[in-house]
């Protein structure tokens, strides 16, 4: 729908007058353009700055709009204009006045066999024009369909496609969904043919008819094998489309009609119109667009189209005319490919999920350094003596990346005394040091606390946009932060983090910048930069595909060297985090295209890759000497498997697997291991309703024993929500916390753990009730979710931070905790 433009929008782009706002996409923001020629209105779509200044971006997006130009058919949402070259690349496609096919069938239901039959004819003779063109489409799904009063629309044929595609830091089940790839698409999007769209507008006709994807889902791993062996279920389509659909869904591409034959054959019998309900819907965008048309200007900020075309509110001051002299932020619209399969699932930073068994498992997570003053820089000091904090920790704890803080309870910040804070904003990703509590908010900005009394020091912002969404993943599936800002890590007396398309070094006392380069942006909600060895790594350019990784001199942020990761062409199932994971022994740990890598720390040579069979489905790294620790998920007609496998350092060999009972290992996620034993969490995601009982697992490193379980709230949407953070290892004492208390229990070196001890936050939020908020709009507001507290134990000082800004720092619980 229709939305008013904000204060800082272009009032013109190119030769159009921008009249409202439709949205935003990965590459930026979405406009409703009118050149004042009579040719009708249009959807600008413009560029975010980051994307445009990849170095080889304008080229692709230039040869793309000449190729789109040719192409032309009545079904297709066509390229009117463009231009690659402006300082903000824009283009501008016919303005299509109805929802989407995801739209409409969440409003209006199923549609008929008749109706369905009408939508695939129209979409199949779309896709006859784009082939005849030479051009794949290659993202036929629900949200690249529009439907017309005179019938559909496919869009974004082939036009910068994924150009903002983001991973999904999530486990292994979906938020969006995989079903609309064909088996090409899983072996690799260079295999990917024009019959590969046919496969795929089969699945969207399968949805049309019967509401749901046609793969189902649960984990991605498994709707990708459904997918790639096509198992499709077809028992709820109609009779009369069951053959034709099951001739698209062959799963060789030859077998499978062309464009043109599908919409021979589905033509007999179609609907002449939409069903009732869809023309109510698609009536209503028609209204909203003469509304906002009749406007003598734009469509201004607090106004709805019918509020400023009834006058029932007083006009406010027109804004400035503005050029297109802007820099829109991440945000969510059809103009991008769709949303990123989940890798199988991994551990990655454990903080969004009660532990992590949420938001973070693509790749594993990045940040937190631990180090001790007086001990070696690319080790871990001695944790039998007292030592200092150099480096701060976050939701993953050290360097290593295992979970575990390498230090014990006597360790505190200078003049550390236990206190209560709040933040403002929501808190999304925290690290914490010897100087600074720091943390990312949901808005992409930054807020810094004192360690020692919980003062607030500093924020920091880089400004990028002013998104009133914030952080969110959406309704396709893709994770937006906007600014692209990362999760902070702390090293010593500095802040280091990306945000606005630079890698930031900044002051932990004043905030104040120390220097700055160009660098990525978040892949997803977990990326974080790493330190180790007197360098800070961090990801280079704006999106997976293509994704690199640098090393950067913490002193100067001079940069060192540079390696590429992964091609410019990924398969979507392919497409991960590639932010770095972990280090130790001059190892930096990371994925790339095909697995997990190790690299030298010093000049990028890499060193070993994860290639075995069971290893190569590795995607996080939790590293415990001798051996990198990883959950490997594997997917059959019986089910998921999940494996904690040891590769061997820094060949990544596999040094075999712990061998825990399924029953240990069902739902779980692999957070947290030391020199005994292992953490599972099992569960849910934060924004999701338990199907299994939640619990945390502690079992033996060597021999996968159980050595105890910790059953949490089941999360109902019913009733209130007690979120609980991911577990961390620290002093031989296993903390996590919920939302009104911390709870600890002594590990006593792989014995017999003692008793769970509680320690009451006063003051703490308590359960909460989810929110109720628009989700077909923006898909799921991290600032509207009740997202589990951050667990930082810096020693002996425990901090939690819980996701609605209240801070509480807690000495670590011994024996007398009660």
């Amino acid at each position: 729908m229709l939305g008013p433009l904000r204060e800082d929008s272009p009032r013109r782009i190119g030769p159009y007058a921008i009249r409202a706002r439709l949205g935003a996409g990965g590459m930026g923001e979405v406009f409703l353009g009118d050149r004042g020629d009579g040719s009708g209105p249009a959807a600008v779509k413009t560029v975010r700055r980051d994307v445009a200044g990849d170095p080889g971006f304008r080229d692709r997006f230039r040869r793309e709009i000449t190729v789109a130009r040719s192409v032309t058919g009545p079904r297709l949402a066509s390229l009117l204009d463009g231009d690659a070259d402006a300082e903000v690349p824009w283009l501008a496609t016919e303005y299509v006045a109805g929802p989407t096919l995801s739209a409409a069938v969440r409003g209006a239901g199923a549609m008929d066999e008749a109706e369905v039959r009408m939508l695939g004819a129209g979409l199949a003779r779309a896709l006859a024009a784009v082939h005849a063109a030479g051009i794949v489409h290659r993202d036929v799904k629900p949200g690249n369909v529009m439907l017309a009063a005179d019938g559909p629309r496919l869009i974004d044929f082939g036009i910068a496609r994924d150009a903002g595609s983001t991973p999904l830091t999530t486990t292994s089940r979906m938020v969006g969904s995989p079903a609309f790839m064909s088996p090409e698409h899983v072996a690799g999007s260079g295999r990917v043919v024009a019959a590969s769209d046919v496969f795929c507008l089969a699945s969207v006709l399968c949805f049309a008819a019967t509401g749901r994807d046609p793969f189902g889902d649960g984990p991605v791993a498994a709707v990708l094998y459904r997918v790639k062996y096509v198992e499709a279920d077809l028992e709820e389509v109609p009779e009369g489309l069951r053959a034709v659909l099951e001739d698209c869904l062959s799963a060789d591409p030859a077998a499978r009609p062309t464009a043109a034959e599908l919409a021979g054959r589905l033509t007999p019998g179609a609907a002449a119109e939409w069903p009732a309900p869809v023309g109510g819907q698609i009536a209503e965008y028609g209204r909203e667009l003469a509304r906002v048309s009749a406007l003598d200007g734009p469509l201004l900020p607090g106004y709805t189209p019918t509020e400023a075309a009834t006058g029932s509110r007083a006009a406010p001051h027109q804004l400035p005319t503005r050029g297109t002299d802007f820099a829109p932020g991440l945000h969510v619209a059809p103009t991008q490919g769709p949303g990123l399969g989940e890798p199988p699932r991994s551990r990655r930073r454990r903080n969004l999920v009660a532990a992590l068994v949420a938001l973070a498992l693509l790749g594993a997570a990045t940040g937190g350094l631990l180090a001790l003053r007086g001990g070696d820089e690319g080790g871990d000091g001695d944790p039998e003596k007292p030592a200092a904090v150099l480096a701060g920790i976050d939701a993953q704890g050290g360097r290593e990346g295992s979970g575990t803080v390498p230090y014990g309870r006597d360790v505190r910040p200078a003049g550390w005394h236990p206190w209560r804070s709040r933040m403002t904003g929501h808190p999304f990703g925290c690290a914490a040091g010897r100087d600074v509590l720091v943390c990312r908010n949901t808005a992409g900005s930054y807020e810094a606390l004192s360690p020692s009394d919980g003062k607030k020091l500093w924020d920091y912002s880089a400004r990028l946009d002013a998104d009133e969404a914030g952080a969110r993943i959406s309704p396709t599936g893709q994770v937006f932060m906007p600014s692209g800002s990362t999760r902070p890590a702390v090293y010593g007396d500095q802040v280091l983090l990306a945000s606005g398309d630079r890698l930031v070094s900044l002051d932990s006392r004043t905030g104040k910048v120390r220097w700055e380069v160009r660098a990525g942006s978040a892949h997803g909600f977990e990326s974080a930069p790493l330190v180790a060895d007197g360098l800070v790594f961090a990801a280079v350019g704006p999106t997976p595909q293509g994704a690199r990784i640098a090393g950067f001199d913490l002193a100067t942020g001079k940069e060192k060297w540079r390696r590429r990761l992964v091609g410019e062409d990924l398969a979507k199932a392919e497409e991960y985090d590639f932010w770095p994971l972990a280090t130790r022994d001059k190892m930096l740990y990371l994925l790339g295209e095909g697995g997990l890598r190790a690299l030298r720390t010093e000049d990028g040579a890499e060193l070993g890759r994860a290639t075995g069979e069971q290893t190569s489905q590795c995607h996080d790294a939790l590293v415990r000497a001798p051996h990198v620790y990883c959950a490997a998920y594997t997917y059959s007609t019986e089910g998921e498997h999940m494996a904690v496998q040891r590769l061997g350092t820094p060949s990544l060999e596999s040094a075999g697997e712990i061998p825990l009972p399924d029953e240990l290992t069902d739902g779980a996620g692999l957070v947290a291991v030391d020199d005994h034993v292992v953490v599972l969490v099992r569960g849910a995601r934060p924004w999701e309703e338990d199907d299994i009982d939640p619990e945390i697992v502690l079992a033996r490193r060597d021999d996968g024993a159980a050595l105890a379980r910790y059953p949490l709230d089941r999360r109902s949407f019913s009733s209130r929500i007690n979120a609980v953070s991911s577990p961390m290892i620290v002093a031989d004492t296993l903390v996590w916390a919920d939302s009104t208390s911390l709870y600890s229990v002594a590990l006593h070196n792989g014995s017999k753990p003692g008793p769970l001890r509680t320690t009451v936050l006063k003051g703490a939020p308590g359960p909460e009730l989810r929110k109720d908020y628009d989700t077909l709009q923006w898909g799921l507001l991290m600032s509207d979710e009740v997202l589990p507290p951050e667990v930082l134990p810096v020693g002996g000082a425990v901090y939690v931070i819980h996701h609605g800004g209240r801070v509480f720092s807690v000495p670590l619980p011994g024996a007398s905790a009660s």
